[in-house]
């Protein structure tokens, strides 16, 4: 039987996915939150998209990453905040960070200088 080696990181259509679901997600929040049952979606959100990452081996004991998945957590628990599409975002820089870290080692996607030109 050969070695089958796991690659790290995420590929592309993982990404497109797991920007998705946490729309699906935000969306579904947002309709509940008129009647403060959105803070259940935020639990299995939260479940979901910790256990997604951490299957990729994308660990969240880097401050940005922690700040990031946190504030995600703790702004889709508060009522009427967890409107917003703090999934979608939060979501969107983790796994765009990661992505954008396996083209250009050390780089970070806030930093980037696209609008400059």
């Amino acid at each position: 039987m050969p070695d089958e080696k796991k690659e790290k990181g995420l590929k592309t259509n993982t990404v497109v996915l797991m920007i998705s679901v946490a729309f699906f997600f935000d969306a579904l929040q947002a309709l509940l939150t008129f009647i403060f049952m959105g803070w259940l979606v935020g639990i299995f959100a939260a479940l979901t998209f910790y256990v997604w990452f951490r299957t990729h081996e994308i660990s969240f004991m880097k401050p940005k990453r922690l700040f990031a998945f946190g504030g995600a957590s703790v702004a889709e628990i508060i009522p009427f905040v967890s409107a917003l599409p703090a999934w979608t975002a939060a979501v969107s820089y983790l796994a765009l960070q990661s992505k954008i870290q396996e083209v250009i080692p050390g780089a970070d996607i806030t930093k980037l200088d696209i609008m400059k030109r």
